[in-house]
């Protein structure tokens, strides 16, 4: 599991992983319950997952609910990762429905109000990314999603605002 986070932080292996059949093992570790192999599941999906291609085949192979269980791990490491990951899923279209089908939003939402900023900013985009599709934006709204939306714009941080 190591090796191939290693491996994925490489932009020719980000495609290789995935050609070589590696993204269900790699969704398994998500499920694991140790934790640390849910971290290096999680880098290694985040970092395939800015493939276009990818973004389809990772959410095809089931990684959306242990990510989005991951989200509300108390592990502040999990909950950034799994927040990357979806940051980068969510550009794709049709991953936008399904991150909030699978019940997304309220847990991003949470992360938003996060002592770290890091974790803020990971939500965050994937929340930008998720609220260009109409029924998503009515939904954030829906799940309290402005108030801590604004409370962002007050952040010294301008990676967060």
């Amino acid at each position: 599991a190591v090796a191939l986070r290693n491996l994925s932080a490489h932009p020719k292996n980000k495609d290789r992983i995935v050609a070589e059949g590696g993204l269900p093992y790699v969704v398994s570790l998500l499920r694991s319950p140790d934790r640390g192999l849910q971290e290096h599941g999680a880098v290694v999906i985040r970092n395939v997952s800015v493939n276009d291609q990818n973004e389809v085949r990772i959410v095809e192979e089931g990684a959306l609910p242990p990510l989005v269980d991951l989200l509300r791990s108390t592990d502040p490491k999990l909950q950034e990762l799994a927040a990357g990951a979806l940051r980068n899923l969510s550009v794709n279209a049709g991953n936008k429905v399904l991150i909030a089908q699978e019940g997304a939003v309220p847990p991003l939402i949470a992360l938003l109000s996060s002592p770290d900023e890091r974790i803020q900013e990971q939500a965050a985009v994937a929340i930008r990314n998720l609220s260009v599709n109409p029924q998503n934006e009515v939904q954030i709204v829906q799940e309290g999603g402005l108030r801590p939306l604004v409370a962002l714009l007050r952040s010294p941080d301008d990676k967060v605002q």
